[in-house]
């Protein structure tokens, strides 16, 4: 009798098992379809990005090469971060695709033809300049002037060295060259105090994927700090400022061999004496510059 309730109890347990078995095999095969489903979205999510980011470059050679130059300039960028202390920087510096002047003297002429267009901040005859190359549409230039790194140089030098904005739109930043046409078409309209104050306005609300504005949301935006916005939408939509934009970044790209965005170049305008700075570097970094540069 013990030996048939132990053969009952072995043909339930074993039926219990292979119960479980199943379920076991029924819930991994569940997974294992789930996975593959999951594996499929995500590669084809992948594959559509890259597809993408690609188009912005015009391919994936450049991509890749953009790629290592960012990683190079990131290693470089944390080295810099732990020699200083931790001091961090507003942004890291946006990739360059070329090497570039590390420095000069300008003549007189150069630096007269650098002001022709001038939308100097601040006092114009002071001993140092400081103009920035800029994309509308380009994230590092964003944060520099959200930052307030201008400000912050300004207010440390007393308002002694004064500030330039200058357009540099990015070939791949899809509305960058028409923001850079309606900023000029505010200064045209409002001259300089509204040209800075646009500037602002518009890198708020910029993006980097081409979605920041249309010619119509930027001149309402212009509403909103007293610009006339049938006067800016009929500039914009004329491209009479076309020209003056094109001229800005090709000119001193061959100057200075500005390859991206934001380029600053720091110029004594007593000595001629330059020095760049391409990136959105904290106040210190900026101030270094300046003070190399200042007469003693």
């Amino acid at each position: 009798m013990s030996d048939k309730k132990t053969n009952g109890m072995d043909s339930a347990t074993l039926t219990i098992i292979i119960a479980g078995l199943l379920i076991l095999i029924n819930i991994g095969a569940t997974f294992m379809i789930v996975d593959t489903k999951t594996k499929e979205v995500v590669n084809n999510v992948i594959a559509k990005t890259l597809a993408l980011e690609y188009s912005k470059v015009w391919g994936k050679a450049n991509y890749d090469k953009i790629t290592n130059i960012t990683r190079e300039q990131t290693i470089a960028w944390l080295k810099q971060y732990d020699a200083n202390g931790g001091a961090q920087p507003a942004a890291q510096p946006q990739a360059q695709t070329a090497p570039a002047p590390a420095g000069g003297e300008l003549s007189q002429d150069q630096i007269k033809k650098i002001k022709d267009w001038v939308y100097i901040m601040w006092n114009p005859d002071v001993e140092v300049t400081w103009v920035e190359y800029s994309d509308l549409e380009c994230p590092f230039c964003k944060k520099l002037h959200e930052a307030g790194t201008i400000d912050e140089v300004m207010k440390a030098y007393d308002w002694k060295v004064n500030f330039v904005f200058k357009q540099f739109p990015l070939d791949f930043h899809k509305q960058a060259p028409m923001e850079a046409e309606a900023v000029l078409c505010a200064w045209e309209l409002a001259w300089k105090d509204k040209y800075y104050e646009f500037i602002g306005k518009v890198f708020e609300g910029s993006e980097a994927r081409g979605n920041s504005y249309t010619k119509e949301s930027i001149s309402k935006l212009a509403w909103t700090i007293w610009i006339d916005e049938a006067k800016i939408l009929s500039c914009i939509k004329s491209g009479k400022n076309k020209a003056r934009a094109d001229s800005e970044m090709k000119e001193w790209q061959s100057l200075f061999g500005i390859t991206g965005t934001p380029w600053n170049v720091l110029i004594n305008n007593k000595t001629g004496k330059w020095d760049k700075l391409p990136g959105a570097y904290p106040t210190a970094s900026f101030k270094q510059k300046i003070d190399s540069l200042m007469t003693k």
